[in-house]
């Protein structure tokens, strides 16, 4: 478990229900490369992007990836049970931390 896109996906979505986040699907017919996740919690809302262990962004995500944070928004990338479980415990925190940019999102 947790090779596939999916199974972190389904992990995530486990792990903020377990912490009272909430979690939405975010789909923007008019733009592409927006990340998979919205998650609002007390503190803060954040955008995730979710990949397959190792999985790397495509340019068009990396594009909107680093135009959202110009706007000022936290953009998360998780691949795997670790990394999810690394957002989640600083969401509980009240996201205190900023997310910085992931290597891997570098085109």
């Amino acid at each position: 478990m947790g090779r596939r896109e999916r199974d972190i996906e389904q992990y995530f979505r486990e792990q903020c229900k377990k912490h009272g986040f909430l979690c939405l699907k975010f789909v923007s017919p008019a733009r592409n490369g927006v990340p998979d996740r919205i998650v609002v919690t007390q503190a803060k809302t954040v955008f995730v992007e979710l990949k397959k262990p190792g999985g790397t962004l495509r340019k068009i995500q990396h594009v909107m990836h680093s135009k959202l944070r110009r706007y000022g928004a936290a953009v998360h990338l998780v691949d795997d049970h670790e990394s999810v479980d690394r957002l989640i415990l600083e969401l509980s925190a009240g996201g205190r931390q900023t997310a910085e940019p992931d290597e891997r999102e570098a085109v």
